[in-house]
């Protein structure tokens, strides 16, 4: 199968926020889509898997943005695999613009749970010969994220039917919503995100109530974030931002 795979997208009004640019939880879905896709011709999609009683799930992000794509703007969006090793797998997206320019580059780090007993299965080698993922004998090494000892400020949001995904839990794009929504208004307006790590820790199901907390740093200008449910560390993440 080809290495790097590609799909072409029109940014829509109705994937950005008031500013005009791309919310982030849009991104994070136009990575899921273009992943799925791939995997599917391949064998590996959600419902193959789903078949088996597995699924894939998001453990890290890295992302690096040069800038956000805007509402009507033609854009790239990449996927490879770039690797596994005994239990994880490593794939890398990309935002390309108009003129051939990556705007945004993200490294992640995933693996296939047993939807039946959740936990986690070894990486099928097979697989991941058919997509030409090597074998890697070190761990590529992601941000190691902390909880701050308190946050500033927090949420509490319920777990509605619709952010649940085929894996029966919150899906990772509205870790994300959840994490912007803290924010203020003003900030959100007059800065964009420059680079993002976030960790998911544990598992949010329906029903559950989570708190989502924020402490934002005025003079780095990077905000810390955390999810937990009943007490218990579901996801961080730390978020660098520019003032636009």
């Amino acid at each position: 199968m080809e290495k790097i795979f590609k799909e072409e997208h029109q940014v829509t009004y109705g994937d950005c926020d008031e500013t005009g640019k791309i919310q982030l939880p849009k991104l994070i879905e136009h990575f899921m889509k273009v992943s799925n896709d791939q995997l599917t011709q391949g064998g590996a999609g959600i419902y193959d898997l789903l078949k088996q009683n597995l699924g894939w799930v998001v453990v890290e992000y890295h992302l690096d943005l040069k800038r956000l794509p805007e509402a009507g703007e033609e854009i790239t969006v990449t996927t490879n695999g770039s690797g596994y090793n005994r239990f994880f797998e490593y794939s890398d997206f990309g935002i390309i613009d108009s003129t051939n320019k990556k705007i945004v580059d993200a490294k992640s780090q995933w693996v296939i749970l047993d939807l039946k007993n959740r936990k986690i299965t070894e990486a099928d080698s097979q697989m991941m010969e058919k997509f030409g993922n090597p074998y890697l004998k070190h761990m590529p090494r992601f941000k190691r994220l902390r909880p701050l000892k308190e946050y500033d400020s927090s949420q509490t949001y319920a777990v509605r039917y619709y952010d649940l995904d085929t894996n029966h839990h919150l899906t990772n794009s509205v870790y994300f919503d959840w994490m912007i929504d803290t924010l203020p208004r003003e900030f959100l307006n007059s800065h964009t995100v420059k680079s993002v790590d976030i960790s998911f820790k544990k598992e949010v199901q329906y029903g559950d109530q989570a708190l989502s907390e924020l402490t934002l740093d005025q003079n780095t200008l990077i905000s810390y974030h955390l999810i937990s449910n009943q007490g218990e560390v579901s996801a961080l993440a730390e978020i660098s931002w520019r003032e636009n």
